[in-house]
């Protein structure tokens, strides 16, 4: 015999109803004098009875929102504009620039009138406040969140209990929703993303004589190039930021290498091959004409637009500094040492799971994420837009790089902080230890010693805080 489903579940299913015929009201889906669904649909798109049903509408009967029409159904009577929705956004002040993200909000309130955004903007380092706790203080509705931030944003378990459960996309790019994915339920929609890559001065490189890079280099041929291109005091011939948890790792993914725990689940540091890549990365940047230690990676693409690097290693993100440079660059996948690897950057949109305007901020995600909002990313920024058509939209004339859709060519070899096995607060924690093994203060194993103590007081007490993390 089937069991009766609870009252509980009939009265979650009429607040359902009712919150979401409101704000397709609200949201402008149905205008002033639409008919509503009738009533057998409506039972059956939220599974209640005739009653039930009624009840509802009589709901938004008594709060303006519709009449009732013998014979012929509800109408919607008003938008009620006096009391319009507000979606609280939270968004990467980055993305202003590197996804048009002004542009896109303007469109979207010209569109749905009867939502009204408030833009908030997070904070740069994303560990103190946590994202979640961002998310909660402000009250947040919608929230972008990046592939490292995702793990910071979890609890305790493997789900983040916070976020609405989403459905995937055909349009988007598939392997872009792995990180967000967890036992097959997606938290958070792609919306931009970009592989790690060398860009280069071109001029630089036909005065010198020396061939573009290609799919082919490794780092040994990026550091004789270095030395072709570099000018002594004048010119770089390529900028590495060491600092950045984007830069480094790149080592230990191309080297294959992977964290281990031992028997108590605790991460081993003091391991002879993370020895190995740490010192392939040191010994591959200890040259004169590569510069190692920039305290924030936009400084890249400044010397860069100012001649000062002929070479950098650098995001599809951070190339949006350089679109209106009018420098003649190109990019190449990024060299490689023992694999062709790279670190895929996916920035994404979250749903407050308990948010009071749950359909509006959906309704804005969907805006963003539909093919005029990801083309208009494409027309007018170098990011890459999640929606595969937008992201494969050929213009007439492209505008550099020349090389824009490398990115297809090159995604085998794309990996997340996630390949390594390491939880990326510990990651970040390992980030600030070895500036002073790149600076040669310290030994590699002191530092992992120091890495490999830390972490398990953090396993000890997962409430210390955690150093912010860089994009």
């Amino acid at each position: 015999m089937t069991e009766r489903p609870k009252r509980t579940t009939f009265k979650a299913r009429l607040d359902e109803m009712i919150e979401v015929l409101t704000n397709d009201i609200m949201t402008g889906k149905y205008q002033e004098g639409d008919l509503l669904p009738s009533e057998i649909s409506l039972g059956e798109q939220f599974q209640l009875s005739k009653k039930s049903v009624r009840k509802a509408l009589d709901t938004l009967v008594d709060e303006g929102y519709i009449e009732k029409l013998p014979r012929i159904g509800a109408r919607v009577r008003s938008a009620n504009p006096g009391n319009r929705v507000i979606v609280k956004f939270g968004y990467y002040p980055s993305l202003v620039q590197e996804a048009n993200l002004m542009s896109l909000i303007d469109a979207f309130r010209k569109r749905y009138p009867q939502i009204s955004v408030q833009m908030i903007p997070l904070p740069a380092g994303q560990a103190s406040p946590t994202m979640r706790e961002s998310m909660e203080r402000e009250s947040i509705d919608l929230i972008t969140v990046n592939t490292q931030n995702y793990e910071l944003f979890l609890d305790e378990g493997s789900h983040p209990e916070s976020l609405e459960p989403l459905e995937p996309s055909d349009g988007i790019y598939p392997f872009l929703t792995k990180p967000f994915t967890a036992d097959g339920t997606l938290y958070v929609q792609p919306f931009v993303f970009s592989p790690i890559v060398l860009c280069y001065n071109r001029r630089h490189f036909e005065e010198a004589g020396v061939p573009e890079p290609d799919s082919g280099w490794s780092w040994r041929d990026v550091r004789l190039a270095s030395e072709a291109l570099s000018r002594g005091n004048d010119r770089l011939g390529v900028l590495f930021n060491l600092l950045s948890t984007n830069r480094w790792p790149l080592f230990l993914l191309q080297n294959d290498y992977t964290f281990r725990t031992d028997e108590a689940g605790r991460t081993v540091y003091r391991d002879a091959k993370l020895r190995e890549c740490l010192e392939s990365c040191r010994g591959f940047a200890d040259d004169s004409s590569i510069s190692l230690f920039l305290t924030e990676e936009e400084v890249s693409e400044r010397l860069f637009v100012r001649e000062k690097a002929s070479m950098i290693v650098t995001s599809y993100f951070h190339m949006n500094a350089l679109r209106e440079s009018g420098l003649d660059f190109d990019i190449s996948p990024l060299p490689y040492s023992k694999e062709a690897r790279t670190l895929l950057l996916v920035i994404g949109l979250a749903l407050n799971k308990n948010s009071a305007a749950k359909q509006a901020a959906r309704t804005l995600m969907e805006f963003l994420l539909s093919p005029e909002s990801q083309l208009a990313i494409r027309k007018h920024t170098l990011s890459i837009p999640s929606v595969r058509s937008a992201a494969e939209y050929r213009p007439r004339k492209e505008t550099r790089p020349l090389r824009y859709s490398m990115y297809r060519d090159i995604i085998p070899t794309f990996r997340y902080h996630g390949d390594l096995g390491l939880p990326f607060r510990s990651l970040i924690r390992l980030n600030n230890e070895l500036l002073l093994y790149w600076t040669k203060m310290e030994d590699a194993d002191e530092i992992l010693r120091r890495a490999e103590e830390a972490d398990s007081s953090l396993r000890a007490d997962p409430n210390l805080e955690e150093p912010a993390a860089g994009r």
